[in-house]
């Protein structure tokens, strides 16, 4: 199952303008909740619009604008009520009381309780029905009974028998507004979790008709869509008058779907998008023109080069920090992106809690004497061509190509880019095919440093669930779980460091990015009612009135 935080390379230069997202958590209207005006915004073509089975960022903007969960994240990371009534208590760190308010209904009238979340939930983590976001529930009491194992011990429910169990056991419902959620060991981390799109819960005649659920969204939160889903052409929301929480001062939200390489900017300028990020060519002209309206932060988002660790060549270490400390990535971000980036030196960016500076500044320094130093000590084989590989049509053979010119002269190696299609690159990445270095972006579920270690670098048996790059490190699976174990979460953030710090002399990827978001805010809206959230690089499209 794949995360929507494994990035397209494609996504490196849209990700410079900020996600927009339904927020707000009050309990009743907002100022001008009857107000009529529309928002007319961008979007790449989602994958999937059910909240379990979301894998990717544009079908997460939707979800988050037509659904509410339990939580939001509140714009220090902090977990925000919406249906939730209070914060997840526990007296052990594996048993866990979620308490939920009265009054949320879905779109079609069903009532919101602790048994519809449940029944969420088991739904979400039963292996047959695939769900990208399944995984997420991995960790809590009864899991692996809902999924399929094949005889040759795989997971695959198109091969495999019916699971054990369809209902997680370590989920109960103690009322209908309590729920208590058992967990198979115990992690202080398990409330950061709870703010994300796989938690969100799903009407029960959502789940008896998935695919036509997934093409007209039965939602509760504080927009519905219109008709039905235009595939690679527009979705349509508008204002739901019902929401029992915070609702837009507006009434219509339209989103144009836009592919391939086409972008928004261009209908910015002409004023039928409302907000938009311009490709990085059009950066220093658009910061001249509308400097005034333009919000310019870092992204949590993050770039690196990944190694296949798998491979006899890239399991020697010295070959991965001598290409590391090869490449100027300075050079890159001012060549490619006009100075809008920043170096990365560790593996979370610097407004993800558990962030440590430097964790990975040694290779991740250029130094081409050391570089070409280190390379001369490893088991690299004389001659030998290095591959490249990228999804083609994206910036990102841009900066692998730059990549490849600096190793060429600063380690003195011929290479080639190898370009596809981004499914058949991500089928290649998944099964450890790649023979050669290739450019990884990640993007965070939840705001804490772990998000950005245990789904990538773990093992597969493990927290793993996007570990394409074959790394395996016990000492570094050692500090993970001590992190997990520890008693609160400032201990637990000292261990995630520790394992950062190991990740940083491995280098299964060397980090080499942040981008800086440079969206402009159109003059429909009025821009003293942006709210952004700087973890998640958010607008709170709930907050934004007209001008």
């Amino acid at each position: 199952m794949r995360s929507k935080r494994v990035l397209s390379a494609v996504a490196v230069a849209a990700i410079a303008g900020l996600v927009v997202t339904a927020c707000g958590s009050g309990d009743g209207d907002s100022a001008g909740s009857d107000g009529n005006g529309e928002l007319n915004l961008s979007l790449g073509e989602p994958a999937n619009l059910v909240p379990p089975n979301i894998g990717e960022t544009e079908g997460g903007a939707v979800a988050r604008l037509t659904y509410s969960g339990l939580y939001e994240y509140a714009n220090d990371g902090s977990l925000k009520e919406v249906i939730a009534s209070g914060q997840p208590t526990t007296t052990d760190n594996k048993v866990w009381t979620l308490k939920l308010k009265t009054g949320f209904k879905f779109q079609n009238g069903e009532e919101i309780t602790a048994d519809l979340f449940k029944k969420s939930w088991d739904y979400a983590a039963y292996g047959p029905a695939a769900n990208n976001g399944g995984y997420f529930f991995s960790r809590i009491e009864g899991y692996a009974d809902l999924q399929s194992t094949d005889p040759d011990g795989e997971e695959g429910p198109k091969k495999a028998p019916e699971p054990k169990a369809k209902e997680l056991t370590g989920v109960k419902v103690v009322d209908p507004t309590t729920l208590e959620v058992t967990l198979s060991d115990p992690w202080v981390g398990f409330p950061t979790m709870l703010g994300y799109t796989a938690f969100f819960p799903t009407a029960e005649e959502c789940r008896t008709a998935i695919d036509a659920c997934n093409e007209a969204p039965i939602g509760n939160g504080p927009f519905k869509i219109v008709g039905k889903w235009e595939h690679n052409t527009s979705i349509k929301l508008e204002r739901w008058e019902e929401y029992t929480g915070d609702k837009p001062a507006y009434k219509n939200l339209n989103y144009r779907i836009y592919t391939g390489q086409s972008n928004c900017w261009a209908d910015f300028e002409a004023g039928t998008i409302d907000i938009c990020a311009p490709t990085p060519d059009k950066y220093l002209g658009a910061k001249e023109t509308y400097g005034s309206k333009m919000i310019e932060a870092p992204s949590p988002s993050t770039w690196s080069m990944g190694y296949p660790v798998y491979d006899d060549v890239f399991k020697d270490v010295k070959v991965r920090q001598a290409f590391s400390q090869a490449i100027n990535r300075q050079e890159i971000i001012d060549a490619i992106f006009q100075g809008q980036g920043k170096v990365l030196n560790s593996f979370t960016p610097e407004m993800i809690p558990g962030f440590k500076d430097g964790t990975a500044a040694t290779y991740t320094t250029f130094d081409a004497a050391a570089a070409k130093a280190m390379l001369d000590s490893s088991s690299w084989p004389k001659g030998k061509k290095v591959e490249l590989w990228i999804n083609s049509g994206s910036t990102g053979e841009k900066i692998l190509k730059a990549i490849g010119d600096q190793l060429n002269k600063n380690l003195g190696l011929e290479y080639e880019l190898k370009t596809l299609e981004w499914p058949d690159f991500l089928q290649k990445k998944t099964d450890q095919e790649l023979t050669g270095p290739f450019f990884t972006g990640w993007a965070p579920d939840y705001a804490l440093s772990q998000n950005y270690m245990g789904p990538l670098y773990a093992s597969i048996a493990g927290d793993g669930s996007d570990n394409d790059f074959g790394y395996y490190n016990a000492e570094f699976e050692a500090a993970l779980a001590a992190g997990d174990a520890s008693a609160t979460l400032p201990e637990a953030i000292v261990q995630y460091q520790a394992a950062e710090a190991i990740l940083g002399t491995d280098l299964p990827v060397s980090p080499l990015f942040t981008r800086m978001t440079s969206t402009v805010i159109g003059e429909k809206i009025a821009f003293d009612s942006v709210d952004r959230n700087p973890i998640l690089g958010e607008i709170d499209l709930v907050k934004l009135k007209l001008a």
